[in-house]
């Protein structure tokens, strides 16, 4: 209860200190090529706004007279935990180095780690993108993230994984938060936007470079993952928007464990979204459901669930306080909450939370918080 009121009080100090507060200029790449404030496209940096994710579906690219500006930007973060893993830190420092470029009608964007943690330096997104005004349609061909109603790579609002989305289901090891070689089409029709995910690769390493873990495990994709994705804007009048969604996604998984025979792990995901905001009030939830027909090698069919719903409550536009309940049952039921809160003063974000697991024998809540700032790289064009 002590760091619930502690982080409670901090998060309600620096979201008050943020009114009147004005985002400074922005200085990464976007902001400098449209010369924009950052404060345009980012509630709270990473998070992006309604204008934010219209440019980001729209290619990165607005059609207004660019500037020059640098083709490389840094996000460095600094992460706090009271009471860390064993073999983790209790201070973790991270960058990743951001780079964008345009190619005639084409966008490359990349989002590579520095190495955080004592893991090694990798490309965690990497892909070419083209918006086609015609068909209302983004795609995108390289390593990308699936698109999941919170990313978690790009615009993470916390510290701490969203409900399903980090799940391993028995031996196969490719969850949903893990970016896919491939390509995307995400179509706009009407109040509609679909997604078609097509896989034949994925990610393999550590998030932001943290130090891998040694599974005793070799995978790689045995047959495409194909996904599909849809959100319908429901009702929108006045302070109320509603929009609802589905997703399907499912693949076959190779997986070879160390001294033992290969197999083949046919897989299905499925999930349904709702979200709702009325003024500075934001709600969303989301539960998935999956079955593997050989999680681990001896004809095991194994189900899985899980999901999150989440209040967030924005008492500025570069502000916002949360509350969010995760649970995963896969096989055994885990469940937490999450509490936290944080403000942008361009361009840095001061992020507070609060981890409460419930009924895990021998855990206890745990604070956590975390400094991130972005800058331009040198580079010019």
């Amino acid at each position: 209860m002590r760091n619930r009121a502690a982080i409670a009080a901090l998060t309600a100090a620096i979201s008050f200190a943020a009114f009147g507060t004005q985002p400074a200029r922005a200085i990464p790449i976007f902001a400098q090529r449209y010369r924009l404030h950052c404060g345009a496209c980012h509630s709270v940096l990473p998070e992006l706004n309604g204008f934010g994710n219209y440019f980001r579906m729209h290619g990165y690219r607005l059609p207004i007279e660019k500037h020059g500006t640098t083709m490389f930007a840094i996000r460095y973060q600094m992460s706090y935990s009271q009471d860390p893993a064993a073999g983790t830190r209790r201070w973790t420092p991270g960058g990743i180095l951001l780079g964008n470029t345009d190619v005639g009608d084409i966008s490359l964007y990349m989002h590579y780690s520095l190495g955080a943690g004592g893991g090694p330096s990798a490309l965690y997104l990497g892909f070419l993108t083209d918006y086609n005004a015609h068909t209302k349609s983004e795609y995108r061909l390289g390593l990308f993230e699936l698109p999941l109603a919170q990313s978690p790579g790009e615009r993470l609002d916390d510290l701490q994984q969203y409900g399903y989305y980090g799940a391993h289901v028995g031996l196969n090891d490719l969850p949903l938060s893990s970016p896919r070689w491939g390509v995307w089409d995400q179509r706009t029709i009407g109040n509609m936007v679909a997604n078609l995910t097509f896989a034949v690769g994925d990610f393999q390493g550590a998030p932001y470079g943290g130090k891998p873990v040694n599974t005793g495990l070799t995978t790689y994709v045995s047959s495409p993952e194909v996904g599909l994705w849809l959100n319908q804007g429901v009702y929108s009048k006045g302070p109320l928007e509603f929009d609802a969604g589905g997703e399907v996604l499912e693949g076959v998984r190779h997986i070879l464990p160390t001294g033992s025979t290969a197999f083949n792990d046919a897989y299905q995901r499925y999930g349904l979204l709702g979200h709702a905001t009325l003024g500075p009030v934001d709600l969303q939830a989301e539960q998935w459901w999956g079955q593997d027909s050989n999680a681990d090698g001896f004809g095991t069919r194994q189900a899985s669930s899980g999901g999150y719903a989440r209040f967030k409550i924005y008492p500025v536009p570069h502000a916002y306080l949360a509350v969010r309940y995760d649970s995963q049952a896969n096989p055994f039921v885990t469940r937490d909450f999450i509490y936290y809160g944080a403000v942008m003063i361009a361009p840095f974000r001061f992020l507070l939370q609060e981890y409460a697991p419930i009924g895990a024998p021998g855990q206890r809540p745990n604070l956590g918080g975390a400094v991130t700032v972005a800058f331009p790289g040198p580079w010019k064009y």
